[in-house]
Formats: structure tokens, sequence, C-alpha cells
């Protein structure tokens, strides 16, 4: 067994993994996080049944809480409803693909992370910890912070994320031509009386959106990307999440016929925009080094998998730690999660294709595709059942 664990990064893969240690009764860790406690702007987020699944995992009660908002079905539709040749309206049961009834949850990105926060004790998590140095001596890695401190380990994870400081290697980060635009509309009513069990996905050309309800009280998600002949460099300086873009400019890019998104768009008023990077390898391990999430496999957010592959990372890692896994942990955390993760970023990609289409013949065949999808209850476990019914602790799930 390590004797301690340092987790680099206070984010949904840290804060999950520090809970499955301690709750296995594993106290020996510290979280560094290098930002200071504080809540973030509101921001949806999708936890789809796989996610949901292990974080039941860790405690049965938790999608009881209010906060964490019900989803049933998916809702497909074109942003040109007028024009014949784009016009689709799709909409697909969610909850009859999960073998074990597992619920499709949103909510607030704050509200998972308070709920993970609050079994650590201030012993257990540091803020305003930023990693700038990570050294080995033999089996100890000694880690070295911005502020002048250190701390040793005999076991280092990385979950600080796509621009990862503790990964020590930002080479692998790539810029992609896609922008999001993301924001939270506040006590959302629609005259078209909107189911708020449906996540919606608008699609158009070389940009989408999607939008979904977060809580009982209306507070509507939104998150456009599109494509861009821009070109942000990575800095060391990461993304800014928090920069400001003009409402009015963000309206006539998704402008819209469909009465439904235009009553949305009319309504938002804050909308943030970052360019959206990527990782072009898969990094599971460097000796007695392990990462986890996006600081591993950060790919484009197009299957709303980014938590639930962070918190899959989290169990799986976890399971390997309590099963007294200490020589080639790395080997063995990565056998089990290269396939699986390998698997989402394909279909992430299948989706920048699916979703961005330009030729109306590759638009009437995808649409003929959803069409199918909505029809086809083998279609729907085919295209979803391998990911909403993914269970660690099986070796095999229905597709």
């Amino acid at each position: 067994m390590f004797k301690k664990i340092i987790i680099v990064g206070g984010g949904i893969a840290g804060l999950t993994l520090a809970n499955f240690l301690k709750k296995n009764n594993f106290n020996n860790f510290r979280i560094y996080e290098k930002y200071e406690k504080k809540l973030s702007k509101t921001t949806g987020i999708q936890l789809t049944p796989n996610a949901v699944r292990i974080l039941d995992f860790l405690d049965s009660r938790f999608f009881l809480n209010n906060n964490f908002h019900r989803i049933n079905y998916l809702s497909i539709n074109s942003v040109h409803s007028k024009n014949f040749m784009n016009n689709l309206e799709v909409r697909i049961n969610l909850q009859n693909i999960v073998s074990d009834k597992m619920p499709y949850l949103t909510c607030d990105r704050n509200i998972l992370i308070k709920f993970l926060e609050k079994n650590l004790s201030p012993k257990e998590i540091f803020y305003n910890k930023q990693v700038v140095q990570t050294i080995k001596d033999h089996n100890i890695i000694r880690v070295k912070f911005s502020d002048g401190s250190e701390d040793y380990c005999d076991l280092l994870v990385s979950a600080d994320g796509m621009f990862s400081n503790s990964r020590l290697d930002n080479n692998v980060i790539k810029k992609t031509n896609f922008y999001a635009y993301r924001g939270v509309i506040k006590n959302f009513y629609s005259k078209y009386s909107l189911e708020n069990d449906v996540i919606r996905l608008w699609l158009s050309g070389n940009k989408h959106l999607v939008t979904y309800f977060i809580n009982n009280q209306n507070d509507l998600s939104f998150t456009g990307i599109s494509k861009s002949s821009e070109r942000t460099p990575y800095t060391n300086d990461g993304v800014n999440y928090s920069i400001p873009f003009p409402a009015d400019q963000f309206r006539s890019i998704f402008f819209s016929e469909n009465k439904i998104l235009r009553e949305t768009l009319d309504t938002l008023h804050e909308v943030y925009r970052w360019p959206i990077f990527s990782l072009d390898k898969r990094i599971f391990y460097r000796d007695n080094q392990i990462f986890i999430g996006d600081s591993s496999h950060g790919t484009v957010p197009f299957q709303a998998q980014g938590a639930a592959l962070a918190i899959e990372d989290s169990y799986v890692l976890y399971e390997q730690i309590v099963k007294n896994v200490t020589n080639n942990l790395g080997i063995f955390y990565s056998n089990k999660r290269n396939s699986r993760v390998r698997r989402i970023i394909l279909r992430s990609h299948l989706n920048v294709f699916l979703y961005h289409l330009k030729n109306p013949f590759f638009i009437i065949l995808r649409n003929i595709l959803f069409k199918i999808i909505e029809k086809s209850f083998l279609a729907k476990k085919f295209m979803f059942g391998w990911i909403f019914n993914y269970n660690p602790r099986s070796s095999s799930y229905f597709f």
C-alpha cells in the first residue's frame, strides 16, 4: 500500500478520488489546488448514467438532492427549421437505454463540487498551491510549489486539467478551430411551455448549441460551439473561462428561425467565450505519477463525457490502489482505461462530423440516421448503451 498520495487538482477528478480513498479509510492523502477556494460562475454540467452509477457507489443518496436535475429525453433539432433539407426534429428517450435505471442528471457544477468537498477536512485539501516542479528520488516524488513550499509522496496523481502544471509537458496541447460560448439564463420561462426534462441539441452547419435546465428553479444552461478562423495559441496561463462575450454578437452567430431557440437567444444576457483545446495524445502514467481526467485525455466536448470520464478514471484508479497494486500501477490503470477512453474520444470526433455537416446529401443521411435512432430501441442501445451502461465493477456491460 502506498504510504502517502498527493493529488494535484481539486476539481471533479481529484475530489472523486479523494472521497473514495477516504471512504476506504485511506486517509494519508493531500489535495493541492492551484486556485483559491471560491465558487465559480454558475455553469451547467451533464452527469450521464455511467457517472451517476459511480457517484452512487460513493453515496447512494446523492441524486435525491433537489439540486440535481433529472433528464429523460434528448431532442435534436435544426437551427433553420424553415429549410426543408435541414428540417430535423427528433426526440430520443434516454431512460429506457439504461439497464439499471440510473438517472441522467444535470446540475450547476458548483453543486457537484460542494457535494464532493463536504466530507473533506481543511487538513486534506489546500488552495492557492500551484505546482512548479516535481523531482523523483527513487520511489519518492518531491513536489515543489510556487510559494516555495514542498511536499513528498510515493504516488502522485495529476488531476489538474488539460493545462496541467504537474504534467510539466504542455507540448501535447493543441488548439482546435472551435470556440465555446457558455452561460446560464436564470429563471427562464418559455411561453411555449418547454418540458424541463429534455436536453435540446440544435444543429447548423459549422456550429451547434445545447440547452438544458440545471435545477428546479428553471435555470437554463446553454453551450454553443462554432468553428472559427481565429487561431489562439496556447500559453502557460491556460484559458480564461470568464471573458465576457457580447450577447448580441452571440445571437448573430447562432441566429435561428426556430421560434423556441429564438426565444432562448433573445432572453440571454451573459455569455462567456473561450477557445477549445485538446491533447494530441493520451497520457495515463509516468513511473509513479498517474494522470486522470482532462490532464490525461482532454478532448473536444462533443459527447458530454468530460465529467463522466474524470469520475470513471478516479474510481478505476481507486480500485487499483485498494487492491494494493503498487508495482506497475500505471500499467494496470492504463490497461483498464485506454480502450474505453479511446472509444469515447472517437465518438466525440464522430459527433464533430455529424453536428457540423454542410453537404446537403450528408445532412439528409444524418437526419435519417437520427430518425432511425429515435424509433429503434436497438439503434439507441448501439449509440448510447455502451456509454451509459458502463460499470467499472463489472467486466462486461451491454453495448
